[in-house]
């Protein structure tokens, strides 16, 4: 049974990719590691992404939880440039919504089987 519920969980969340992916990984906002003015690529996908599809409910809680603070530097971020960042404005929001329903998802399902 509970296999059932991580693969149903995991068809439920899948959806959320398809609203970011068509955003350019490189963006024009300057990263603190490179120099000023060269693209970064936000880390906030990747570790997004790794969450999504984490397959062991400790390491997921984990990385639900990096994931989220790296949702939250780069909203901040993007708050505090002139440019316009609408879709990814727009995609961070669809990502917290994901990992938020991701994260109950794994309350439940801990709850369930202790």
């Amino acid at each position: 049974m509970r296999k059932k519920v991580s693969r149903l969980s995991m068809r439920s969340i899948r959806h959320f990719l398809p609203h970011w992916s068509h955003i350019p990984l490189k963006t024009n906002m300057s990263d603190t590691s490179g120099p000023p003015g060269a693209p970064a690529s936000p880390v906030w996908r990747g570790l997004y992404v790794a969450a999504l599809f984490e397959k062991d409910e400790q390491r997921m809680v984990g990385r639900i939880a990096e994931a989220k603070s790296a949702l939250v530097v780069r909203a901040r971020e993007l708050f505090q440039t002139p440019e316009d960042h609408l879709q990814e404005q727009s995609a961070i929001d669809d990502a917290f919504q994901a990992l938020h329903a991701l994260e109950q998802c794994a309350e439940h399902t801990c709850v369930r089987h202790r």
